[in-house]
């Protein structure tokens, strides 16, 4: 049985997929950061995964909400 899809799913879907391109984006600007630098290993990697954790869980909050 199929289920009908509404209004409110469609604008939750939307939503959805503005948020993963913008943590694709955040991810790879924070990338591009690190590879750019100097030494990109060790502190740097360890900073850029933090703040990409960081940015899903705000992300997963704000789509709960």
């Amino acid at each position: 049985m199929q289920r009908h899809y509404d209004q409110h799913d469609d604008a939750k879907i939307a939503a959805n997929l503005r948020r993963a391109i913008e943590l694709t984006e955040l991810g790879l600007a924070l990338r591009r950061s690190v590879v750019q630098q100097q030494n990109p290993q060790g502190d740097a990697m360890v900073q850029v995964m933090g703040e990409i954790r960081r940015a899903k869980e705000q992300a997963w909050q704000q789509n709960r909400s």
